[in-house]
């Protein structure tokens, strides 16, 4: 019987880490605690990524003013399409 009840406290436990573990993620960013990284200080960000196979995406990546379209393959990688961004108060 004391088997089973050390069994029992030990997965009780277990699901009470991984249950904070989830909360600590999550609200994280209210309590001034980032887990990701922070902005690299180039001005870049990725929009959005569209995978087409396995190592084959295509991304749109924002860079200060411009927006790129950037294609990647296994080996190599090259630009689609690139404009400045309308409307910047810069």
């Amino acid at each position: 019987m004391d088997v089973y009840m050390g069994i029992a406290k030990v997965i009780l436990l277990m699901l009470g880490i991984v249950a904070a573990i989830i909360l600590l993620s999550r609200y994280a960013g209210k309590f001034k605690f980032p887990l990701r990284p922070q902005n690299s200080g180039y001005g870049l960000k990725k929009v959005d990524s569209l995978y087409l196979g396995y190592k084959k995406f295509i991304s749109v990546i924002e860079v200060k003013d411009y927006v790129l379209v950037v294609a990647s393959g296994d080996k190599e990688m090259s630009l689609l399409a690139k404009w400045k961004k309308e409307g910047n108060a810069t």
